[in-house]
């Protein structure tokens, strides 16, 4: 059976991108699936959050093993891939480059979806750490993916910028992935306490109620994310019994029934 490709994504900088698709990857592993997780963030979040420090970056980029090099040049995605549990393609700030560099014939957001094929055999899932931005990248990823996960700040800035995403996802769906699924809005560093938190929080399930998109409980704001980094694990291993944690376990089982109904 093939993979499933997930999309985490928000053009939101700041709403736990990275630290969803970190912990979405660790429950998929509890669950005894084979995961890969790939970085499409210049920023390289995701690769400094699994253990590859600055320098160790710059030597897989010196030597062609980054993301940049499976998307923009020659370099087959599976040479790319650190084995783990789960497993990893970094990436570099080269790949800010790929906006100005990528060609295809056949258009360049579909790009990805050629590319990824010879790794769908490999994994049960695939996520993939979108940039915060609606660029080529996360368009390529969009258009990849058979569903997305987005990830959302319980602020109002955040929340406005939520359908604006929308609009990109139906452009995608409309245009180049009719099959892309909305798995459902993961509301992160919720302030339970915080009238405002709670305010925005109905304000986001009210936003897409009309679209029938799922909002999930939320994530609550926790200083053990920023320890579990530190070491480079996710929290949901390293503190498990933390309020609001389980809810990756949750978005995990819909991912996992969402792969059940496509054999």
């Amino acid at each position: 059976m093939q993979a499933t490709i997930i999309s985490v994504a928000n053009q939101k900088g700041g709403v736990g991108k990275t630290t969803s698709t970190v912990n979405l990857a660790r429950a998929l592993v509890e669950a005894g699936k084979r995961v890969l997780v790939i970085d499409s963030d210049p920023q390289s979040s995701l690769s400094i959050v699994h253990g590859l420090d600055p320098r160790r970056l710059r030597e897989l980029d010196a030597t062609g093993k980054t993301f940049y090099f499976g998307l923009v040049k020659d370099a087959p995605l599976d040479a790319l891939v650190i084995d783990g549990a789960p497993s990893l393609i970094p990436a570099s700030i080269r790949l800010a480059n790929a906006e100005t560099e990528l060609v295809s014939p056949f258009g360049v957001a579909t790009v990805l979806k050629e590319k990824i094929a010879s790794l769908r055999e490999r994994f049960d899932f695939i996520l993939i750490d979108c940039p915060p931005t609606l660029s080529l990248l996360t368009v390529n990823a969009l258009t990849a993916s058979n569903a997305v996960v987005i990830p959302c700040k319980t602020d109002y800035l955040s929340i406005m910028g939520i359908p604006l995403l929308m609009e990109t996802i139906e452009n995608v769906r409309r245009r180049a992935n009719t099959g892309l699924k909305i798995v459902g809005i993961l509301p992160t560093l919720f302030n339970a306490r915080a009238a405002h938190d709670a305010e925005a929080l109905q304000e986001l399930r009210a936003s897409v109620a009309a679209k029938r998109v799922e909002v999930f409980e939320p994530v609550n704001r926790s200083t053990v994310f920023d320890k579990a980094n530190v070491e480079s694990k996710a929290a949901l291993e390293l503190f498990p019994d933390s309020p609001g944690i389980e809810q990756y376990k949750v978005v995990a089982q819909k991912l996992i029934e969402l792969h059940a109904s496509q054999k």
